[in-house]
C-alpha cells in the first residue's frame, strides 16, 4: 500500500500563516476584551468585595473582577494563547502548504515546463485544484506532443514534394520550391514552440 505524501517542509508560506495567526489572535482577543466591556458597562454602577490573603478589598465591580480574573487565570490565559496560536498555525498550514506548491506549480508552466506533478497531503486542503492543475499538464502534454508528430510529418511530406517538383519544368519547380520552402520556415517555427515545453510522461 502506498505511503500518504509527506512534506518535508513544515513552514512554507510564512508570510500567509503569520497574517492570518496574527487575525485570528487579534480577533479573539477582541471578542474576549468585548465582552469584558460589555460586562463592566452592565456592572459600572455596583460594587465588589474582594477577599483574598486576609485582605478584604472594596472597588468596583468592573475593575475588581478584572483585577481579579488576571491574578487568579493568566496562566490559563498563557497557555490558552499558545493552544491557540498552535492551532491556527496546524489548521493554516494545510491551506500555507498547497498555496505555495500552487504558485511553483504556476510558475513552472510559465517556463512551459508541464512535468510538474503537484502532491498534497492527505490532509492538505485544494486537492481538487492540485488535480485539475495535473490534468491539464498531462492534457496539454499529450497535444504538444500530437504536433510534434504532426510538425514531423509535415517536415517528411514537404521533403517529398520537393523530390517530386524536381520533375517540373524550371518555371514551375522554382514557384513551387518557394512555397515549399515558406512552408517549411513556418513548420521549423511550430517545431520551435513545441520543443520549447518539457513535457509530462504519458
Amino acid at each position: 500500500m502506498a505511503q500518504p505524501y509527506k512534506r518535508r517542509n513544515f513552514f512554507i508560506k510564512k508570510e500567509f500563516q503569520g497574517r492570518v495567526i496574527l487575525g485570528v489572535f487579534l480577533f479573539v482577543t477582541g471578542g474576549c476584551l468585548f465582552f469584558v466591556f460589555l460586562l463592566g458597562l452592565f456592572s459600572a454602577d455596583s460594587l465588589t468585595l474582594s477577599y483574598s490573603n486576609h485582605d478584604l478589598q472594596l472597588g468596583g465591580t468592573p475593575a475588581m473582577l478584572l483585577k481579579n480574573a488576571l491574578a487568579a487565570h493568566w496562566v490559563f490565559i498563557a497557555i490558552g494563547t499558545v493552544f491557540l496560536v498552535a492551532a491556527v498555525m496546524l489548521l493554516t498550514h494545510r491551506i500555507a502548504g498547497p498555496l505555495f506548491r500552487f504558485e511553483k506549480a504556476l510558475d513552472n508552466m510559465l517556463l512551459h515546463r508541464l512535468d510538474d506533478t503537484i502532491y498534497l497531503r492527505s490532509k492538505d486542503e485544494g486537492k481538487e485544484l492540485a488535480r485539475k492543475i495535473n490534468d491539464f499538464n498531462l492534457d496539454l502534454s499529450t497535444t504538444v506532443r500530437s504536433l510534434q508528430g504532426n510538425c514531423d510529418a509535415i517536415a517528411t511530406l514537404l521533403e517529398q514534394a520537393r523530390e517530386k517538383s524536381l520533375a517540373l519544368d524550371d518555371e514551375r519547380r522554382l514557384e513551387l520550391q518557394s512555397l515549399l520552402w515558406s512552408l517549411e520556415e513556418k513548420n521549423k517555427k511550430n517545431q520551435a514552440i513545441c520543443a520549447s515545453y518539457t513535457l509530462k510522461d504519458v
